[in-house]
């Protein structure tokens, strides 16, 4: 990136704050926007910006920032079809990611994850997989550690989180590995159609060649469509291969549930891919925990055991947390930011499983009406209090019995990300009187 070059942010999360001490210390005039006012910021974080000599400007985006710029770098959280990027778009200027600007730095292999579920699942095992053989390895992107913060001179791989919102505007980024786990609606309030949404998942794997590799799931029927016509050499797991893959039975998998195997044979694959023995793989597999927020166990109270999912954002995912615990009994943790995809499917499995479900978040009333719509009736609501929501559920609980939050949602009505939901909810849980 050139000294000089004028350099607009758009937005202030994460990865736009990386993004703009990264281009400020290489000489760039950076200027960051964001809608939110200053004082949703930490004052220290503005300070840091600031004393680099970055220009900022919160609250709105003042269509007057395009002028002479030479590059638009935007957040994930940013929609691309907002005006300022638009106007950007109709000048003429480029409008790139984080995880694109990130990738001009680079020079090792990158192996890059993406899918609906299980994203930062594999994307860890594989790091520790990686570690296991004796890699060099830098685990990064969607997963917590911007991408745009990794120096990879020492490392042997880059492995990369990467979500449909950060493929939007890559231009040439592109995985020597790419590992599409599996597709089920999500950001549909974002892409709009299932096809919009598999559409930028499949820019993952656009720009590689025959000497990169496409892992992929072909137990799933989307996701084999999907890859028809890759240029890289594809590598398909399955859950029929998991004695070709893996050198140990599935039950001696630690984290449990059916897609966690799933997690284990593509992380597998690319570990072969790296070189990395089985044994180490086996060794992995057996000891690792989990990740934070993901069916994620938190205490044990009177018999009852409280579990965070809050990383479960859409309904297939919160399926798949159920259904690890069915046929004990459940009371579910429900709601958030809806995301506008069908829930149906999610309801019938609630409503087989579930003792009882709280209600938490904007997504509450339709939630409600279609539990109701199939004769669900042992409905409580919480409202927009995560605190109420604990105790709630702690009273309908009984001993031997399960809390588990999955929201099937978004959190950003109620918190500042995932993350922040999960941690909160575990305080309280570990808070309970």
């Amino acid at each position: 990136m050139n000294t000089g070059k004028k350099i607009l942010i758009v937005g202030l999360g994460k990865s736009g704050f990386s993004a703009a001490i990264k281009l400020a210390g290489l000489g760039s005039v950076v200027t960051v926007t964001d809608s939110k006012k200053e004082e949703l910021f930490p004052k220290d974080q503005l300070e840091a910006l600031t004393s680099k000599g970055i220009r900022l400007f919160l609250g709105a985006h003042p269509p007057e920032l395009v002028e002479g710029l030479d590059l638009v770098v935007v957040s994930p959280g940013v929609h691309l079809d907002i005006p300022i990027v638009e106007l950007a778009r109709k000048n003429k200027i480029p409008v790139i990611s984080e995880i694109e600007l990130a990738f001009r730095f680079l020079t090792k292999p990158i192996i890059a994850i993406t899918g609906t579920n299980g994203k930062t699942t594999t994307t860890t095992l594989i790091g520790e997989m990686l570690k296991a053989g004796g890699k060099k390895v830098a685990v990064a992107g969607n997963i917590g550690l911007p991408l745009i913060e990794v120096s990879d001179a020492d490392l042997d791989y880059v492995v990369v989180e990467v979500s449909s919102y950060q493929l939007e505007a890559i231009v040439d980024f592109k995985p020597s590995i790419s590992v599409i786990l599996n597709i089920q609606p999500d950001h549909l309030e974002r892409h709009h159609t299932i096809e919009e949404y598999i559409a930028q998942k499949a820019r993952l794997f656009a720009k590689q060649t025959k000497a990169d590799h496409l892992v992929y799931n072909a137990d799933d029927l989307q996701v084999v469509k999907m890859v028809q016509g890759a240029k890289a050499q594809t590598v398909p797991f399955a859950k029929k291969q998991t004695a070709e893959i893996l050198s140990l039975d599935p039950a001696e998998i630690k984290i449990p549930g059916r897609h966690n195997l799933e997690n284990a044979l593509a992380a597998a694959a690319v570990a072969n891919l790296c070189g990395i023995k089985k044994e180490q793989v086996a060794k992995v597999l057996k000891t690792f925990p989990g990740v934070e927020h993901r069916i994620e166990f938190v205490r044990k109270k009177k018999g009852i055991e409280f579990y965070n999912d809050s990383k479960a954002t859409n309904p297939d995912s919160t399926m798949v947390a159920i259904e690890t615990f069915k046929g004990r009994g459940l009371v579910l943790i429900l709601g958030g930011r809806d995301k506008g995809v069908g829930l149906d499917e999610m309801m019938k499995l609630v409503k087989e499983s579930a003792k009882a479900v709280v209600l938490i978040g904007e997504a509450a009333d339709r939630f409600e009406a279609a539990l109701r719509e199939i004769g669900y009736d042992r409905i409580s609501r919480a409202g927009f209090s995560m605190g109420d929501a604990v105790r709630e559920a702690y009273r309908l609980a009984a001993n031997g019995e399960v809390v588990l939050l999955s929201p099937a949602c978004a959190s950003f009505d109620m918190f500042g990300n995932y993350e922040e939901r999960g941690r909160i909810f575990k305080e309280l849980c570990r808070n309970l009187k």
